[in-house]
């Protein structure tokens, strides 16, 4: 649980407690994707601030802040800003060394490796941390122009999967962030658009042909190493039939998996979540995300680590 120092507030107090910040920063995670581009483009352009990301952005994220005109600064000095906002983040592996020691945090996971040591914080069980952001520059009476209602409904579109994983409110939230923006909906797919580079689809390839399979029951679990573009060959093992698919890749010293799983699987207890926490700090590391999308960073053998997430989800499937 969080401490009593962490601070929950509403979307409504935003406004006021980043207001006592003159040097604001939104730090997006590590291969940041559109959500955490587009959240914290819109949240500087109504608030203020810089937006910066650790390491890298992935394709798309790329794509989408060319097209909005986001400037992403990689790898800032977190100890040069009064705040740092900490946007669509759920654990502090995903920052590596770029851990600031004053921050607030912005989130729609529901992990709580970053509540405890934050000034304050909003966290909420929605689809998209771009449904959040929206509620918050509403509540606050922030004008949002066409390029921050772009970003935020790519945010969107990418996190739930093209609205698969829609709520009422994700729809709701689109349809006002086209009503804002004044644009068609086919646009913000368009910044999403980014074609399947050849080493990306090779990456994939090679983990299908690498992959172990276990059956458990009616269920069939997937696993593999790759060099990159873990988390495509995943959602790529579980196109394929696999009910749950763990990918890991060794990136320096630590070694990072990537899981995914069925919708159906997901439904029947299957909690990717919490079992790349538990794995991940019993390896040195930690981990999170979502029910059925999930990613770890520990360290040790890959094989090793598949082995221990492997017995875990045969151990809570039916």
């Amino acid at each position: 649980m969080a401490s009593n120092k962490a601070m929950r507030i509403t979307e409504q107090q935003f406004g006021d407690h980043i207001s006592r910040y003159r040097n604001v920063l939104y730090l997006c995670h590590r291969n940041a994707d559109p959500d955490a581009i587009g959240c914290s483009f819109a949240l500087s352009r109504a608030f203020g601030g810089a937006i910066g990301a650790v390491d890298d952005l992935s394709r798309t994220g790329v794509s989408l802040a060319n097209i909005i005109g986001a400037r992403v600064l990689i790898n800032p000095p977190v100890e040069d800003y009064d705040l740092v906002v900490v946007v669509d983040t759920s654990v502090g592996t995903q920052l590596g060394d770029r851990m600031p020691a004053r921050y607030a945090l912005v989130d729609h996971h529901l992990d709580e490796g970053l509540l405890e040591c934050a000034l304050f914080y909003i966290q909420k069980p929605a689809k998209s941390t771009a449904e959040i952001v929206w509620t918050i520059l509403k509540e606050n009476d922030k004008r949002v122009d066409r390029k921050a209602a772009l970003g935020l409904l790519a945010g969107m579109i990418a996190d739930t999967g093209r609205f698969k994983r829609a709520t009422p409110y994700t729809f709701q939230a689109a349809a006002e962030l086209l009503d804002a923006g004044g644009f068609a909906y086919e646009e913000a797919l368009e910044t999403l658009s980014v074609p399947v580079d050849l080493s990306q689809r090779i990456a994939v390839l090679k983990a299908a042909s690498r992959a172990e399979v276990v059956r458990q029951g009616d269920w069939l679990v997937a696993c593999t190493t790759v060099n990159s573009f873990e988390g495509s060959a995943a959602m790529a093992l579980v196109d394929l039939g696999a009910d749950v698919a763990f990918v890991a890749g060794r990136h320096g010293g630590r070694v990072r998996i990537s899981a995914r799983c069925s919708r159906e699987a997901a439904q029947k207890g299957c909690n990717l979540a919490k079992l790349s926490g538990e794995v991940g700090k019993s390896h040195g590391g930690d981990g999170g995300g979502h029910r059925s999308a999930a990613a770890l960073e520990a360290i040790g053998e890959p094989s090793a680590i598949l082995n221990a997430c492997r017995k875990k989800i045969v151990e809570s499937l039916p």
